[in-house]
């Protein structure tokens, strides 16, 4: 008997903490309104400077339009932001972009696996500021909330479509 209560025991206290490590903290997906300007706008900037790249590369007509329409749609991006934020001026780039950028430009020439890795993980980052911002403690702004939510189909559509390109 004394040796099953002491099964019991040891098994209550393996699995305890697995229980335990699957609750969620609600605030791991919050995201207050600042947090969400303050991470989107800097990976959009990142973003334009990739989308330059893609409309370098050489031989490649449907590159450079991918790289045009993601700019055109970029810029389209940051003006409704700013309205729906109330946002004056764009943040310059962020230190980790330029060296990131500077490493991708060093090489002889851009290659296109390269930037189609940086720029898939840069739509994964926006697509998750996005998520954050929509979740249910997500921005107390609701037109910016709304917003949000909208855009993420575009961007998980834009993320499609880097991922197929070739």
């Amino acid at each position: 008997m004394k040796t099953a209560k002491k099964l019991s025991f040891c098994l209550l206290l393996t699995i305890a903490p697995l229980i335990y490590s699957c609750k969620h903290d609600e605030s791991e997906f919050a995201m207050r309104d600042d947090q969400f300007i303050d991470s989107v706008y800097p990976e959009m900037r990142y973003q334009q400077q990739l989308n330059l790249e893609l409309q370098k590369i050489p031989n490649r007509k449907d590159i450079n339009s991918l790289g045009y329409k993601r700019a055109t749609d970029s810029e389209a991006y940051f003006k409704e932001l700013a309205a729906n934020a109330n946002i004056q001026e764009q943040p310059p780039l962020q230190q980790e972009h330029i060296q990131k950028l500077n490493l991708l430009r060093n090489q002889d020439s851009v290659r296109l696996a390269d930037l189609k890795i940086l720029l898939i993980d840069s739509d994964q980052k926006i697509i998750g500021y996005h998520v954050k911002a929509t979740g249910s403690t997500g921005l107390e702004n609701a037109d910016l909330r709304v917003w949000a939510e909208k855009k993420l189909h575009y961007w998980t559509t834009d993320l499609n479509e880097l991922q197929l390109l070739k």
